[in-house]
């Protein structure tokens, strides 16, 4: 019988290294491909949300990092706006109204997750100096209720894991509570840390940073008074993971700054805003992805990127703060703060007009 020849012949010498070649070029492209910039009627929808009533006279094409911006102009009545539009994250940068500036983005907000927990027990407030010192502008915290109605800092439904003591936080009283050492189970110099109340803490905050609050088990009028006195209430970020108690809290007041997790990415995003109609949306590592951030920006909202985790690092933050994240929760300040400085400054230089 005769061999059959194949009609497929096996590459070799120079086919392997032209189609080798060939294949890094192709993977080359894919990594640097980013998402298609916004349309200019997107950028002009984006200026809208926060000039209603804009008449829309030009949209120019400009340049943000070297992607495509925009700058976008129009009037109400006799008072002309101009506006710089990020088109690769839908982001509007800066608007100026008459040539004064009446609004400009904030830049990245720095959340520390519990504190700086590689430096400090967590939720205590050692952790949240360290934070502090490290330049972080809010500090996440997590707050449980103890038996005779005190807010404290735990994040666990017991005191097992994070003091040398047991039992569940809901039938303690603050004064047992208080007998515990929170710190010693990080490190021996911690020994003696105390679990600190809600207001011992804001506390320790006031003046140098501002807290992100995530409730666990609470009275939502005992958590409104509690940041009433310390005149926290409409300058607060609240998430909570039991969405009727969120519901509840957000029903009492409308001060808070809710941040809903989106449970299945970009697939839940309309739901979610119905639902809550939120001013931030939460995203865990698993949601994130480049195209869901976009798409928060253009309903509006802002985005809540957390890293903790296996990807909290160089990589995986590097990638949120491109994405265009607006929040940015980390257990690692030591990489997120340079990496930060490094975005921002390529921030303030790279944005050129036509």
């Amino acid at each position: 019988m005769r061999q059959r020849i194949p009609t497929t012949l096996p590459l070799c010498g120079r086919s392997v290294c032209s189609a080798a070649a060939a294949v890094l070029l192709s993977c080359t492209a894919l990594l640097s491909q980013a998402l298609p910039p916004i349309s200019p009627v997107e950028a002009a929808h984006l200026v809208e949300q926060h000039v209603p009533r804009l008449s829309i006279t030009r949209v120019t094409v400009t340049a943000v990092q070297g992607a495509p911006g925009y700058l976008v102009e129009g009037a109400v009545g006799e008072d002309r706006y101009r506006a710089e539009v990020d088109a690769r994250t839908a982001r509007t940068l800066r608007i100026t109204m008459n040539g004064t500036p009446v609004y400009e983005w904030p830049g990245v907000i720095v959340v520390a997750h519990r504190g700086s927990v590689h430096l400090a027990p967590e939720n205590t407030l050692a952790a949240i100096e360290k934070a502090i010192e490290q330049g972080a502008d809010l500090i996440e915290i997590d707050i449980r209720q103890t038996r005779d109605g005190h807010l404290v800092l735990m994040h666990d439904a017991t005191v097992d894991r994070t003091t040398d003591g047991s039992g569940r936080v809901a039938e303690m009283t603050l004064a047992q509570i208080k007998r515990l050492d929170a710190g010693s189970w990080f490190a021996a110099r911690f020994a003696g840390e105390r679990v600190p109340t809600l207001a011992e803490a804001l506390q320790a905050m006031q003046g140098r940073a501002l807290p992100d609050l995530d409730i666990k088990d609470v009275d939502p009028a005992r958590l409104i008074a509690v940041l009433r006195r310390f005149g926290l209430l409409g300058k607060v970020t609240l998430h909570c993971s039991d969405r009727p108690l969120l519901k509840s809290v957000a029903a009492l007041s409308a001060d808070f700054l809710i941040r809903p997790t989106i449970p299945h990415g970009r697939a839940a995003l309309g739901l979610l805003l119905e639902e809550f109609d939120p001013p931030i949306v939460n995203i865990d590592w698993p949601q994130f992805s480049e195209r869901l951030v976009r798409d928060i920006h253009l309903h509006g909202r802002k985005a809540f990127l957390n890293t903790m985790g296996a990807n909290d690092t160089e990589w995986g933050i590097s990638r949120v703060l491109e994405a265009g994240a607006d929040y940015v929760q980390t257990d690692r300040l030591d990489l997120l703060m340079p990496l930060l400085r490094r975005y921002e400054m390529d921030q303030r230089t790279s944005f050129s007009h036509p």
